[in-house]
């Protein structure tokens, strides 16, 4: 199943969907000459979608109903039996010759930097639990390196380095947290469907969001294209694509 959501998720990235519709309208319009009025709508929708994908309003407004799902964590406040803090990975860069700081990308620097956040907050109580292969099945590692050049001491690091998606996160912390509560920690707008799986695995999350994306208010220069609103648009079409996976196929439990 792994393989076949990696090709659906692929095929519906935003960006894959504007290319596809550009290339379209391009080859009706060059090679099918009687199929003027599909190349032009076609190439319409594109330019439409290229301008709604990579503005802020539409990307921030999918965010948004998602990382308002869970408040962050402000206060260690009922967390005293809390030991453990799992915090998931994201990506990172390709670049081992960078130092632990840039070898992780936004998604994954920031989770862990809450992850700190909440160590420091709760006075150094807890174990963080590092969970992610990446592409040289190290993630888990490289998280954990970032964290202690952050000054988390090594004894409470655990890396743990073979989940390759969610559900694989669930299980490969499973282990270690047993049935006890612990402090989910991963990006605000992936954590609605990380509590759902790792709820669905018998475990007991407690909601951390960290890496908030979306914006409350919005400039002029908002109004034009940016990666970054791209990028927002991406990671939402992702999210909702696994709710609705999750709802159509509830006992796979995100497997």
């Amino acid at each position: 199943m792994y393989p076949i959501k990696k090709i659906v998720g692929l095929l519906t990235e935003p960006g894959v969907i504007v290319l596809l519709l550009l290339l379209y309208g391009f080859f009706q319009a060059r090679f099918f000459r009687g199929s003027k009025k599909k190349a032009w709508l076609s190439l319409g929708l594109g330019v439409a979608c290229f301008y709604l994908f990579t503005t802020s309003p539409l990307p921030n407004y999918l965010l948004g109903i998602l990382e308002s799902r869970y408040a962050p964590v402000s206060a260690p406040q009922n967390l005293s039996d809390i030991s453990y803090i799992v915090v998931l990975s994201g990506g990172l860069r390709l670049n081992d010759t960078a130092p632990p700081t840039s070898q992780l990308d936004e998604a994954s620097a920031f989770r862990v930097l809450e992850g700190v956040r909440l160590f420091r907050l709760m006075s150094g109580a807890p174990t963080l639990i590092m969970t992610g292969r990446g592409f040289f099945g190290d993630m888990g590692s490289r998280m954990k390196d970032f964290a202690g050049s952050l000054g988390v001491p090594p004894e409470k690091l655990i890396a743990e380095n073979q989940a390759t998606d969610t559900h694989g996160n669930a299980v490969g912390v499973q282990s270690l947290v047993n049935n006890r509560p612990f402090l989910l920690v991963t990006s605000a707008v992936h954590l609605p469907r990380a509590m759902i799986i790792f709820q669905k695995a018998g475990l007991k999350p407690l909601a951390a969001p960290g890496d908030f994306r979306s914006a409350t208010y919005f400039t002029l220069i908002d109004f034009l294209p940016s990666g970054r609103n791209l990028t927002g648009m991406e990671s939402a079409v992702h999210e909702y694509l696994g709710l609705a996976y999750l709802h159509l196929f509830p006992g796979l439990a995100g497997k």
